[in-house]
Protein backbone atom coordinates (compact mmCIF):
# COMPACT_ATOMS: atom_id res chain seq x y z
CA UNK A 1 0.00 0.00 0.00
CA UNK A 2 1.29 3.30 -1.34
CA UNK A 3 2.12 6.58 1.37
CA UNK A 4 -0.51 8.72 -0.29
CA UNK A 5 -3.93 6.15 0.41
CA UNK A 6 -5.82 8.32 1.34
CA UNK A 7 -9.27 5.89 2.76
CA UNK A 8 -10.46 8.48 5.62
CA UNK A 9 -10.60 11.80 3.08
CA UNK A 10 -12.17 9.11 0.63
CA UNK A 11 -14.84 8.04 3.08
CA UNK A 12 -15.63 11.78 4.05
CA UNK A 13 -15.66 12.91 0.78
CA UNK A 14 -18.02 10.21 -0.51
CA UNK A 15 -20.70 10.98 1.82
CA UNK A 16 -20.13 14.77 1.91
CA UNK A 17 -20.62 14.43 -1.90
CA UNK A 18 -24.06 12.87 -1.24
CA UNK A 19 -25.20 15.60 1.01
CA UNK A 20 -24.27 17.95 -1.62
CA UNK A 21 -26.58 16.31 -3.64
CA UNK A 22 -29.74 17.27 -1.55
CA UNK A 23 -29.14 20.90 -2.66
CA UNK A 24 -31.61 19.11 -5.81
CA UNK A 25 -34.53 18.27 -3.11
CA UNK A 26 -34.32 21.79 -1.86
CA UNK A 27 -31.73 21.74 0.87
CA UNK A 28 -30.01 25.18 -0.31
CA UNK A 29 -28.62 26.23 3.52
CA UNK A 30 -26.04 23.30 3.98
CA UNK A 31 -23.01 23.62 6.06
CA UNK A 32 -20.16 20.72 7.08
CA UNK A 33 -18.25 19.95 10.33
CA UNK A 34 -15.76 22.89 11.37
CA UNK A 35 -17.17 25.47 9.28
CA UNK A 36 -18.98 28.98 10.79
CA UNK A 37 -22.61 29.44 10.40
CA UNK A 38 -24.02 32.86 9.34
CA UNK A 39 -27.37 32.75 9.31
CA UNK A 40 -27.75 35.58 7.67
CA UNK A 41 -26.19 34.19 4.45
CA UNK A 42 -29.48 31.03 4.32
CA UNK A 43 -32.33 31.10 2.22
CA UNK A 44 -35.25 32.17 4.40
CA UNK A 45 -38.71 30.22 2.97
CA UNK A 46 -41.94 30.57 4.16
CA UNK A 47 -41.28 28.31 6.94
CA UNK A 48 -38.41 30.39 8.42
CA UNK A 49 -34.61 29.37 7.93
CA UNK A 50 -34.09 25.67 7.55
CA UNK A 51 -30.57 23.97 7.03
CA UNK A 52 -28.52 20.86 7.46
CA UNK A 53 -24.91 20.16 9.07
CA UNK A 54 -23.22 17.09 7.91
CA UNK A 55 -20.54 15.20 11.10
CA UNK A 56 -18.73 12.28 9.99
CA UNK A 57 -18.49 10.16 13.61
CA UNK A 58 -16.31 7.12 12.46
CA UNK A 59 -15.95 4.21 15.16
CA UNK A 60 -13.09 2.08 15.30
CA UNK A 61 -11.45 0.66 11.89
CA UNK A 62 -10.97 -3.11 12.79
CA UNK A 63 -8.73 -5.37 10.83
CA UNK A 64 -11.02 -7.73 8.70
CA UNK A 65 -8.83 -10.06 7.14
CA UNK A 66 -4.73 -10.56 7.38
CA UNK A 67 -1.76 -11.25 5.20
CA UNK A 68 -0.51 -9.28 2.29
CA UNK A 69 -3.91 -8.81 0.80
CA UNK A 70 -5.26 -7.66 4.04
CA UNK A 71 -8.24 -5.43 4.67
CA UNK A 72 -9.53 -2.67 7.04
CA UNK A 73 -13.03 -2.45 7.72
CA UNK A 74 -14.39 1.02 8.45
CA UNK A 75 -17.59 1.90 9.83
CA UNK A 76 -19.39 4.98 11.28
CA UNK A 77 -22.11 7.71 11.39
CA UNK A 78 -22.45 10.14 9.14
CA UNK A 79 -25.20 12.76 11.12
CA UNK A 80 -27.00 15.01 9.39
CA UNK A 81 -28.03 17.82 11.98
CA UNK A 82 -31.55 19.44 11.05
CA UNK A 83 -32.05 22.50 12.01
CA UNK A 84 -35.50 24.63 11.82
CA UNK A 85 -36.55 27.72 13.62
CA UNK A 86 -38.31 27.01 17.28
CA UNK A 87 -42.51 25.72 16.13
CA UNK A 88 -42.24 26.83 12.62
CA UNK A 89 -42.27 23.89 9.90
CA UNK A 90 -43.17 20.47 9.16
CA UNK A 91 -39.71 18.76 9.43
CA UNK A 92 -41.20 15.36 9.08
CA UNK A 93 -41.32 15.45 5.21
CA UNK A 94 -37.65 16.41 5.45
CA UNK A 95 -36.37 14.14 7.65
CA UNK A 96 -37.71 11.50 5.12
CA UNK A 97 -36.56 13.19 1.90
CA UNK A 98 -32.80 12.71 3.66
CA UNK A 99 -33.57 9.30 4.58
CA UNK A 100 -34.79 8.42 0.89
CA UNK A 101 -31.42 9.50 0.03
CA UNK A 102 -29.24 7.67 1.84
CA UNK A 103 -31.54 4.57 2.06
CA UNK A 104 -29.82 0.70 2.94
CA UNK A 105 -27.72 0.10 -0.13
CA UNK A 106 -26.42 2.77 -1.27
CA UNK A 107 -23.22 3.04 -2.67
CA UNK A 108 -21.35 5.90 -2.92
CA UNK A 109 -17.78 5.73 -4.27
CA UNK A 110 -14.42 8.77 -4.46
CA UNK A 111 -11.29 7.69 -5.77
CA UNK A 112 -11.41 4.14 -5.36
CA UNK A 113 -12.87 3.87 -2.30
CA UNK A 114 -16.60 2.40 -1.95
CA UNK A 115 -18.51 3.03 0.96
CA UNK A 116 -22.12 1.23 1.26
CA UNK A 117 -25.06 2.41 3.51
CA UNK A 118 -25.89 0.47 5.88
CA UNK A 119 -29.53 2.28 7.69
CA UNK A 120 -30.42 5.74 8.32
CA UNK A 121 -31.89 6.05 11.80
CA UNK A 122 -33.98 9.39 13.29
CA UNK A 123 -32.74 10.78 16.20
CA UNK A 124 -34.17 12.70 19.05
CA UNK A 125 -35.09 16.33 18.61
CA UNK A 126 -33.75 19.14 20.76
CA UNK A 127 -33.73 22.85 20.90
CA UNK A 128 -30.60 24.35 20.45
CA UNK A 129 -31.13 28.34 21.08
CA UNK A 130 -33.67 29.52 18.63
CA UNK A 131 -34.00 26.08 16.47
CA UNK A 132 -35.10 22.93 16.84
CA UNK A 133 -32.52 20.40 16.01
CA UNK A 134 -32.78 16.87 14.79
CA UNK A 135 -30.36 14.63 13.80
CA UNK A 136 -30.85 11.86 10.76
CA UNK A 137 -28.21 9.01 11.66
CA UNK A 138 -26.55 7.16 8.52
CA UNK A 139 -24.63 3.96 9.45
CA UNK A 140 -21.80 3.33 6.49
CA UNK A 141 -19.39 0.76 6.21
CA UNK A 142 -16.03 0.54 4.12
CA UNK A 143 -13.77 -2.22 3.21
CA UNK A 144 -10.55 -0.79 2.28
CA UNK A 145 -6.21 -2.58 1.65
CA UNK A 146 -4.55 -2.84 5.34
CA UNK A 147 -2.70 -0.19 6.25
CA UNK A 148 0.30 -2.59 7.43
Amino acid sequence: MSDNARDYRNIRVALENKFDGLSSLGFTNRVFENQEVDLSTFDKGTAGIKWIRGTLLPADTTTLSLGANGTDYHQGIFQIDYFNEVGIGAFETDMDSIANTFKRGTVLTHSGTTVRILNVSLGVGRRDGAFFVRNIDVSYYAVTPARS
